[in-house]
């Protein structure tokens, strides 16, 4: 199955991204892009989250709430 990307944010808010997806059942593949020597652990840290193309819709239902 294809992966899609459905979030990217730092590592921080990418772990409270990752237990929703945990909640939710929906399986999920972490990946630390972080780049230009940024502290991994830190607000310029950058991790993207990918699903299965068949759960994105439901992982961005899930994810939409992280945003407000």
């Amino acid at each position: 199955m294809a992966h899609v990307k459905v979030y990217t944010g730092s590592e921080i808010f990418a772990k409270a991204a990752a237990a929703k997806l945990e909640e939710a059942n929906i399986e999920f593949i972490e990946k630390d892009v972080t780049k230009g020597g940024a502290v991994i652990g830190s607000l310029d840290s950058t991790f993207e989250i990918h699903v299965e193309e068949v759960d994105k819709a439901r992982a961005e239902a899930v994810l939409a709430g992280l945003a407000e």
